[in-house]
């Protein structure tokens, strides 16, 4: 065997080395097709993954969109309903504000017409008044002369009666004087005590500072609280004797005032 190949290889040197390189190109074409077939198969892996994964986020995408969509639907079924109610409620508000407009407007013309009213009724009263005024200031100056003719024959007896009603006036003011002094008397009284009693509170405040010096001596607020409750007291009491005077008395009390000349007791009974 060996020594036919020996013979082969000498008889056909050439042929031999011929077919070695058409083997080796064979073998390298060979390796090129698989590195080209593994080449292939990682891209063709690659692109399936690539699709698979693209696929998955289209699904992914299509879910969301698919429920975004359905969000924007229930959002706008949901403004729609509120459209709607709104769209009621406004038809009520604007029947509402043009009933409240016709009674306003209805108001305001019975309010001119009323006011307008008021304002002759109150020029009538007036006119009335002064003309009531004028009547009663004609009585009195009647009643006036009538008074200074019976004063001139009872001169004697009107002066008795002024006599006794300015006694009895002097009396009033004296004893208001007397009770004004009083209560003078009282708030000072009142005043002098409390400062007694800020002088011995500062006096013992120095003391206690003397015996310790570290602890701070009391504000000085000079305050004098009892002042304003004898004051408060006062005016009570002044109220109390001196009731206010209200517009109906005052008319009637200036109705009733004595014009010159004319005495206490007559002019009640005229």
């Amino acid at each position: 065997m060996l020594l036919h190949q020996q013979r082969t290889h000498r008889l056909l040197p050439g042929s031999w080395k011929n077919k070695s390189r058409e083997k080796t190109r064979i073998e390298l074409l060979q390796q090129d097709q698989k590195m080209m077939e593994e080449r292939n198969k990682r891209k063709k892996a690659l692109l399936t993954k690539t699709i698979a994964e693209k696929s998955k986020q289209t699904q992914a995408e299509s879910v969301k969109l698919k429920r975004i969509q359905k969000e924007l639907q229930t959002l706008d079924n949901m403004v729609s309903n509120d459209i709607c109610i709104l769209r009621g409620v406004i038809e009520q508000t604007s029947w509402d504000y043009n009933t409240a407009r016709k009674r306003y407007e209805k108001a305001e013309s019975e309010y001119v017409t009323a006011k307008l009213d008021l304002h002759k009724k109150t020029e009538i009263k007036e006119q009335l008044t002064e003309h009531l005024c004028a009547i009663i200031q004609q009585n009195e100056l009647r009643k006036a002369h009538k008074l200074e003719e019976l004063l001139q024959q009872l001169h004697l007896q009107a002066t008795e009666e002024e006599q006794e009603e300015e006694r009895r006036e002097e009396e009033r003011k004296r004893e208001e004087r007397k009770r004004e002094e009083e209560e003078e008397r009282k708030r000072e009284e009142e005043e002098e005590r409390k400062r007694e009693e800020e002088e011995e509170r500062k006096q013992k405040s120095v003391m206690e500072n003397q015996g310790e010096a570290n602890v701070p001596s009391p504000p000085d607020t000079g305050s004098t609280p009892g002042i304003e409750t004898e004051t408060q007291a006062g005016s009570a009491m002044l109220q109390q004797d001196y009731p206010a005077v209200t517009g109906s008395d005052q008319d009637c009390k200036t109705a009733n005032i004595p014009l010159a000349g004319q005495s206490e007791v007559e002019a009640p009974a005229s």
